[in-house]
Parts: C-alpha cells; sequence; structure tokens
C-alpha cells in the first residue's frame, strides 16, 4: 500500500474514534441509557448489532488488503470517504446539540417531550442516523477496498430503513397531525430526495 493509503486508513481509525469521543462528550444523564422499550421494536438491537460489526470489520481491512482481496489501491474513494465521514460527525454533533436530551439511544417517549423542527432537523427528520452512515461508510471508503464497503453498505441501509419506520410510528402516534404535517415538508435523511 502507498503512503496515502496508510494516511487513509489511519483517517478512517481517527472517524471511528471521533464517533466515540462526541458519544461521550453529549450523551448525559437519560441520553445514554440503553432501556428498551416497545415502541423500539428491536431497532436498538439491529443498529447496534450493525455498528458492532462494522467496529470489528473496519479496523481489520488492513488485514484483507494486505491479504490482497477486494483492495482498491484508489485514494480518490478514500478522500472521499474520509470527507463523507468528517461531514458525518459534524451532522451529527449539530443533531446532538439540536436535540439535546430528545436525543436518546433507543425509542422512547420522554417527559415532556416536544417535535423538535429547527435547526438541521428542518433540513432532514433523522439527521442523527444521517450522520452514521456517513460516518461508518466513509470510514469503510476510506479503508479502500470494496469488501469491506458493500459489507457495511449492506448492513447500514437496511437496518436504518427499518429505524426509521419504527421511528415515524412512533412519533406519528405521539404527535399526531403536527409530526405528518413535518414529514410532508422534510426529507428523512437527503433533502429534496428520500
Amino acid at each position: 500500500m502507498t503512503v496515502m493509503l496508510w494516511i487513509l486508513a489511519g483517517a478512517a481509525y481517527l472517524l471511528l474514534a471521533g464517533f466515540f469521543i462526541l458519544e461521550r462528550m453529549v450523551r448525559t444523564g437519560s441520553t445514554r441509557r440503553m432501556t428498551r422499550e416497545s415502541t423500539d421494536q428491536g431497532s436498538t438491537t439491529w443498529v447496534s448489532a450493525v455498528m458492532g460489526v462494522a467496529f470489528v470489520v473496519i479496523p481489520l481491512t488492513p488485514l484483507l488488503n494486505w491479504w490482497g482481496p477486494g483492495r482498491l489501491n484508489n485514494w480518490v474513494i478514500g478522500v472521499i470517504g474520509v470527507a463523507a465521514g468528517v461531514t458525518g460527525l459534524v451532522i451529527r454533533h449539530q443533531a446532538f446539540t439540536t436535540l439535546g436530551r430528545f436525543f436518546t439511544r433507543t425509542l422512547q417517549r420522554v417527559d415532556e417531550h416536544r417535535l423538535v423542527t429547527d435547526g438541521i432537523y428542518r433540513r432532514v427528520r433523522h439527521p442523527g442516523y444521517l450522520s452514521d452512515i456517513l460516518i461508518f461508510i466513509g470510514a469503510a471508503m476510506a479503508m479502500n477496498n470494496w469488501i469491506t464497503i458493500l459489507l457495511v453498505v449492506a448492513l447500514f441501509l437496511p437496518a436504518y430503513r427499518y429505524r426509521i419506520k419504527v421511528e415515524e410510528t412512533m412519533l406519528t402516534g405521539i404527535f399526531g397531525t403536527a409530526y405528518t404535517n413535518y414529514q410532508a415538508h422534510t426529507k428523512r435523511l437527503v433533502p429534496g430526495i428520500w
């Protein structure tokens, strides 16, 4: 591997570390709680399992690249991945700071629950999930291995699609027409697209 590809692999490790550091810095009190309620419908378990696999596969990718299968040797893909991951970290921080104590790990109703539609939530309904997807797929791209990239994409997209479906059902139940009106004016993850 060239020096640039090693630097990109190091950047992928920093993206994953950045995810953990950000989680630790901004989550306090009830936002750290992992108690699953019926409203969660197994979505937290699925997302946690997907992240667990990614946290093993992505850091081990240099071994796969050394061995040979799937190696891309394309620094452009790696740079795009790092940019996506950094963007994901910024979006995650904005989502945390906008939602505050409403940014929970599991899908649950909290005391004095209110619908947040300002800040980054004006543009997308689930910026926290968008950030996770960008961070992990970006880290996989930075590792420069198509097997790792495809695996992370294949794991993350269905898990978050299900999570969004479950969460939107819960939020519609809590907020009714206020949430359906919000849905009509914003997209799930990508402004103007989906």
